[in-house]
């Protein structure tokens, strides 16, 4: 291991979030925050070189599945995926990142094995003990943004051992998080997701994107295929932060419009789990053919209803994809398309007329949209519905050093946080 490389890898940090701040801010307003987010980290390096552990007890696992916060491991999101590698015999554990006072009370901090700037101290040195005391075959790293990555990495690597990212969505939005990209392999769901990224201007680290698919998704959306002819058309709503934006408003008041023209068509609502549904609950009670679905419907069950499907701004479009339902892009706001649904399904539809156009070209076409719906789930979901199996061979590889499937997709993916 190069002798500064530890100090190289905080100096580049340093770099990086200086760009990033400075995407958004001027300079002093960048300053400002930047000497701000500074003595957190030198309060956090101080106290932890204070808190060393006297010794670190060993616990290998096969793999450590560390999430982002306690909290996340009780939504049990990947449950599914858990499941799937110890069925298979594997030793997994999942854990998660703590605050730095719980890390500093108890102690869950390693010298380092080179030095380290005050400020990254006591990232690198809780870094440090988690491979320490854990010893994972293979780390499963599951947040974003995450500033211990690049120290768990260097721990890693000093073990003959990768990082693993894996993504928990699609990476086409604009989070910065998604900036840091310095792990060993990037589990990433699909194509999308690896353009999307690639196309960011700023990227701290380099990896291997990997395009496993989605070790979230099972066999709930190989659905039957829908009567064309019947006439059911599922609404995806956005999020209730979105709701409150005029451009979102439009959109639901075209659709309703809609839906009272055309009474021969029943539309279901699929609300976004956060939203109330006050809108729509409203529009049912004044329309007949208009149907808020239950907030115990799962997405699964709304798409088996529906032949059609309506979406504004939601990550729900690739399932309805995958389920094969013909999608129709319907949005008034000014917002970027960032699911590229204009490439698969046609321009964004604005008004009553192309709507209306919309609908009828799928009912004189129905099998070539319900392909196009299926090519848009795969273009975001390599793999489809057997994404949770691919992710857990990929694994099984990194596991036992050997080479990856050769029929998974491998992409490098290079950083631009230089100087």
């Amino acid at each position: 291991m190069t002798p500064k490389l530890w100090a190289e890898r905080a100096q580049a940090l340093d770099r990086y979030r200086w760009r990033l701040l400075r995407e958004r801010y001027g300079v002093l307003g960048s300053a400002v925050r930047f000497a701000r987010e500074a003595w957190a980290d030198l309060r956090f390096g101080l106290r932890a070189r204070r808190c060393l552990a006297s010794q670190v007890v060993a616990e290998p696992c096969d793999f450590l599945l560390l999430q982002s916060a306690p909290k996340v491991i009780a939504f049990a999101r990947k449950k599914l995926f858990i499941q799937a590698l110890r069925e298979r015999g594997h030793h997994l554990l999942e854990t998660a990142l703590q605050a730095p006072p719980v890390v500093c009370r108890e102690r869950m901090l390693q010298q380092p094995p080179q030095s380290v700037p005050l400020r990254y101290f006591g990232y690198a040195a809780y870094a440090q003990w988690l491979v320490s005391h854990h010893q994972p075959g293979v780390l499963l790293n599951d947040r974003n943004g995450s500033l211990y990555s690049p120290f768990l990495r260097l721990a890693m690597q000093a073990r003959g051992r990768p990082l693993v990212h894996l993504a928990h969505a699609s990476t086409v939005e604009r989070s910065r998080r998604l900036g840091m990209n310095d792990y060993d392999f990037y589990l990433l769901f699909g194509r999308s997701s690896l353009e999307a990224l690639q196309a960011r201007t700023l990227r701290f680290g380099d990896s291997t994107a990997v395009l496993a698919g989605s070790h979230m998704i099972d066999g709930a959306y190989d659905l039957a295929p829908a009567d064309g002819q019947q006439q059911r058309l599922l609404v995806l709503g956005v999020g209730p932060d979105k709701e409150k934006e005029a451009g979102y408003q439009r959109t639901y008041d075209l659709l309703r419009d809609w839906a009272a023209a055309n009474a021969d068509w029943q539309v279901l609502i699929k609300r976004h789990p956060r939203s109330q549904g006050n809108y729509w609950q409203a529009a049912a009670g004044q329309l007949a053919n208009v149907q808020l679905l239950a907030a115990e419907c799962t997405l699964a069950e709304a798409l088996e209803q529906a032949s059609v499907v309506v979406n504004i701004m939601s990550n729900a479009v690739i399932e309805a994809g995958l389920a094969g339902r013909p999608v129709l892009y319907v949005n008034l706001s000014g917002d970027q398309d960032i699911f590229a649904q204009e490439r698969f399904f046609g321009p964004r539809i604005h008004t009553l007329a192309s709507l209306q156009n919309g609908i009828a070209a799928i009912a004189a076409d129905y099998p070539a949209h319900v392909t196009a719906a299926r090519a848009f789930a795969l273009f975001h979901l390599s793999h489809g519905s057997h994404g949770l199996m691919q992710n857990v061979r990929v694994l099984e590889c990194l596991l036992h050093g050997q080479p990856l499937p050769d029929d998974i997709e491998c992409a490098p993916l290079n950083g631009s946080d230089g100087p």
